[in-house]
C-alpha cells in the first residue's frame, strides 16, 4: 500500500514552488519506485531515485 498525505503534498508544492498536481505525481511515482525495490537512504540511492522520478514524470507529461 502507498499512503499519501495530501497536506504534505500541498506543503511541498508551496515549498518547492511547483504545481500541486506535479508534486502529487512525483510522490506517487516515488512510492511506486519503492515498491520496485529502489531506496533513497544514501546520496547515490537518492540521486538514482530522483533520476527515475524525473524520467517517469517526463514520460507522463508526454501522455498529457
Amino acid at each position: 500500500e502507498i499512503y499519501i498525505s495530501i497536506e504534505r503534498v500541498l506543503e511541498n508544492s508551496v515549498d518547492f514552488k511547483t504545481k500541486f498536481e506535479d508534486e502529487l505525481h512525483r510522490v506517487m511515482i516515488h512510492g511506486i519506485l519503492h515498491f520496485c525495490g529502489y531506496k533513497d537512504k544514501s546520496d547515490n540511492e537518492e540521486k538514482l531515485m530522483r533520476k527515475k522520478e524525473d524520467e517517469s514524470l517526463q514520460k507522463l507529461s508526454e501522455i498529457d
